[in-house]
């Protein structure tokens, strides 16, 4: 998994960020989980990566139309 991935943070927004395994220049990786701004919320907290099978039409399309910030 690497590239733009849907990520849920811990209230339960969903976003797009780009997701590097092993790697983090806007976040602090903390195992599976990364810690870095919510754009939704506008917000620190933690961020896992989303099954995107998992998640209806309207919950997909919310996530991609909102993007973190794209450079550190």
């Amino acid at each position: 998994m690497a590239g733009t991935v849907v990520v849920r943070c811990r209230a339960g927004h969903l976003f797009t960020t780009i997701w590097i395994p092993g790697a983090s220049l806007k976040s602090v990786r903390l195992g599976w989980w990364r810690f870095q701004r919510c754009p939704v919320g506008r917000h620190w907290t933690l961020v896992t990566p989303a099954r995107e099978s998992e998640l209806g039409e309207s919950d997909l399309a919310a996530a991609h139309q909102v993007h973190d910030a794209r450079v550190p």
